[in-house]
């Protein structure tokens, strides 16, 4: 493929349909039956959905659809053929209760909402709560209805600059903003490096299909190497689906890596005869060649394990206000020297007061509705703020330190970062979540102890142990960053739909 010519998601369809026809393009599971839809299936039924949603523009203004659901190929359809159309797509977080999809579709202004079955018995309140929708679209007899009622309509020209995308953020502190991304946005991201994949590629998709990191590199990175793309039905099916798909390439968040390697190691431990990158092996399905990681910080230990049992690991670095590369995952970089990952190509990176700030062709256009949050973001040459502490090493690698937001400033004036104190206690098997914070002007750090570890352990040994754990950190770190309270809390902490520690939480741990 070209990437020269591919200017707009339209284009890439078109283009993945020219080049790899009727090849394979996506597999997924019906009951216990497998699917399989080609690239020119996939562009047929995207140019049939068009025909439908520009059926619903009742002025020359393109429109909003809001879609939600787990990954499907109703999901994609109903999204590209809103996209190529020159409407725009408004993927909402499928973890959503019934007043945050209310609010979410009356402020991104949707005419149109896709939905899966699920979420039948909200659809009255909906109609209730947001009189701007007008048509509702169930993924099941709703779309194969408009899939063999509307004829596949020749596309229309669409603008690169056209707006694609609104992707609302799920921050860990204050409300979610709308990001808008332009078909250049999403184009120049899934176009910035090359070689990535191969159409004798195949990727299991396990990553919510709503979030940019999973759009952007597995969806359209899909269509334009022309690799099989699967989509996996539930978080609970992985060991399942990746041996009944058998992928070369997944791309993952550290959650689940910290959980297959738990498991893998579970496993090598009851099977000490058998090599642990043999046991691997045969969980990931026996042709997994590469891992990528992002969304959040994967430690450099728990990397080089996936490398010492046979797998090319590396991690990325990302926003969804970038469409979301910044930095890319090297998988032939063996060091685990903890940076993630190197600047992509057309990307420029910077940083002021430690704060990373980048330019790219990928920024996005700015918040939907919100000129002050966009100027607060983007500055007017055009440099975006990311929040995120760190500086570019070596090799144009990006090491993060931080959250700007987050920073600790202490009463002496110092600064601390307490991701970077959070992340010293990564891979500590009886900690399953921690949150460092001051009070009283001292560093705190609560603790919320893995459940299954620590289940026969009295309170005076668990606390005896954390006090040993915080100890040990004290000593890698300045006197004015060491950790002087604990907490240890009894209830997980409360998190956001894409699992991240809300910050700003009330103190619920019993100070030991």
């Amino acid at each position: 493929m070209d990437k020269h010519k591919i200017k707009t998601l339209q284009d890439l369809v078109t283009a993945a349909a020219k080049e790899y026809g009727d090849s394979i393009f996506l597999k997924e599971k019906h009951g216990k039956d497998v699917v399989e839809k080609s690239f020119n299936k996939f562009c047929e039924d995207v140019q049939r959905m068009t025909a439908f949603v520009s059926s619903k523009r009742s002025t020359d203004k393109p429109l909003h659809a809001a879609v939600i659901g787990a990954s499907s190929y109703a999901w994609l359809v109903s999204y590209f053929g809103t996209v190529c159309g020159g409407n725009a797509a408004i993927p909402l977080d499928a973890q959503l209760g019934c007043a945050d999809i209310c609010e979410l579709l009356s402020r991104s202004d949707s005419e149109i909402f896709f939905y899966d079955s699920r979420y039948e018995s909200m659809i009255p309140e909906i109609r209730k709560s947001c009189p701007n929708v007008q048509t509702f679209v169930c993924s099941g007899t709703d779309f194969e209805t408009i899939l063999k009622e509307n004829a596949p309509a020749e596309f229309q020209p669409v603008s690169p600059q056209a707006l694609a995308a609104i992707s609302y953020t799920s921050g860990t502190t204050g409300k979610s903003k709308g990001v808008m991304l332009l078909n250049s946005n999403l184009i120049d991201n899934a176009m910035c490096q090359d070689n990535e994949s191969t159409p004798d590629d195949v990727i299991l998709s396990v990553l919510p299909i709503h979030h940019i990191y999973c759009f952007t590199c597995d969806i359209l990175c899909c269509l334009r190497y022309g690799a099989q793309l699967c989509l996996n039905d539930s978080m609970l099916h992985i060991p399942q689906n990746l041996k009944l798909f058998r992928p070369t390439i997944m791309l993952i968040v550290p959650m689940i890596a910290e959980t297959m390697y738990k498991q893998i190691r579970a496993a090598a431990n009851a099977k000490p005869d058998i090599p642990k990158s043999a046991i691997a092996n045969a969980v990931f399905g026996g042709r997994l060649r590469t891992i990528y990681s992002g969304g959040a910080y994967l430690r450099p230990d728990l990397q080089k394990a996936y490398i010492d049992m046979g797998f090319q690991m590396a991690q990325g670095y990302g926003m969804t206000e970038c469409s979301p590369r910044i930095s890319t995952a090297d998988p032939f970089d063996t060091a685990c020297d903890g940076d993630v990952g190197v600047i992509v190509n057309g990307c420029q990176v910077k940083t002021v007061d430690g704060e990373i700030m980048v330019k790219s062709p990928s920024v996005m256009a700015g918040y939907y509705k919100d000129a002050e949050a966009t100027a607060e973001a983007i500055t007017p040459d055009g440099w975006l703020h990311t929040g995120d502490l760190g500086y570019v090493g070596d090799k144009n690698r990006i090491f993060i330190t931080g959250r700007k937001k987050n920073l600790i400033i202490l009463s002496n004036g110092e600064n601390v970062s307490p991701e970077e104190l959070e992340n010293k206690f990564a891979g500590t098997d009886y900690i399953a979540e921690i949150l460092v914070y001051t009070e009283d002007s001292v560093i705190c750090a609560e603790i919320f102890p893995d459940q299954n570890v620590c289940a026969d352990w009295t309170d005076e040994e668990l606390a005896a142990k954390f006090h040993e754990t915080v100890d040990a950190v004290n000593k890698t770190v300045t006197s004015a960053k060491a950790i002087r309270r604990l907490r240890i809390r009894e209830v997980e902490f409360d998190k956001t739909t894409s699992k991240k520690i809300r910050r700003n939480q009330a103190v619920q741990g019993k100070q030991v």
